[in-house]
């Protein structure tokens, strides 16, 4: 079951001062929603927020009709540093949110061998992180988010330490996989070409709210002409 997310008069801030005022927004169940914004404009802030690890200033956040005041194994979090842990195989670091929810030792074994090979990953499941390139980590912490089957996963510039030719077969891959999981998606970029790829909305942030909101138009094709959408953001940013 996909889960949405209702932001009401959301304010986001640290000790120096706020960062977000009033946000509202509604992300739909099973949704792609991207966020892009200049640097200091609140995107990772917000999904900060949104995953539970920063208090609201103001309003609230609902995941589902729950409020959102903490962690929770339904709103996953993949980060740019892939933060796998390196005692841990590529497997036992897959296994690991199975583990936290105490499943079984065999059956934990079996999901992450699944998801690892839907990642591209079979054959790999022994080896230690260090001997893994950077978009391989990026697999595995993507399976490892993945395999606790959240109903909303949080991405905060997953690929934008990853070469071109490497990031483009991340972005197919995560397109790929997301066909079977349904699970809603926040994304977080400063590439605007990969938001229009990626997204079925463009949220745009600046001066301490949402600038604007973007409608992305299907299939989802790297060839497909997004210029006039492309320079709406632009302008916006």
């Amino acid at each position: 079951m996909t889960l949405g997310i209702t932001l009401e008069s959301l304010s986001l801030g640290y000790a120096r001062g706020p960062v977000l005022n009033g946000i509202d927004l509604t992300i739909r169940p099973g949704e792609v929603l991207v966020i892009v914004g200049a640097s200091g404009s609140g995107k990772s802030t917000l999904l900060r927020a949104l995953a539970g690890l920063l208090p609201a200033h103001g309003g609230r956040a609902l995941a589902g009709d729950e409020e959102i005041t903490g962690a929770s194994r339904e709103r996953a979090m993949v980060f740019q540093d892939d933060g796998l842990l390196p005692w841990r195989t590529v497997r036992r670091n897959v296994e690991l949110p199975l583990r936290l929810r105490g499943l079984p030792r065999g059956e934990r074994k079996a999901v992450a061998r699944e998801w690892l090979a839907r990642v591209g990953l079979e054959g790999h499941e022994d080896r230690l992180p260090r001997e893994l390139s950077g978009g391989m980590r990026q697999r595995v912490q993507l399976a490892r988010a993945l395999a606790g089957a959240p109903r909303a996963v949080l991405m905060d510039e997953p690929f934008g330490a990853l070469d071109a030719q490497t990031r483009a077969g991340m972005q197919a891959l995560l397109l790929d996989v997301l066909r079977d999981t349904r699970a809603t998606v926040v994304f977080v970029t400063h590439d605007v070409d990969e938001a229009l790829l990626l997204a079925d909305r463009v949220v745009v942030l600046g001066h301490g709210g949402i600038r604007t909101i973007v409608d992305v138009p299907g299939p989802r094709d790297p060839a497909a002409d997004r210029t006039a959408l492309r320079a709406q953001i632009l302008e916006e940013l």
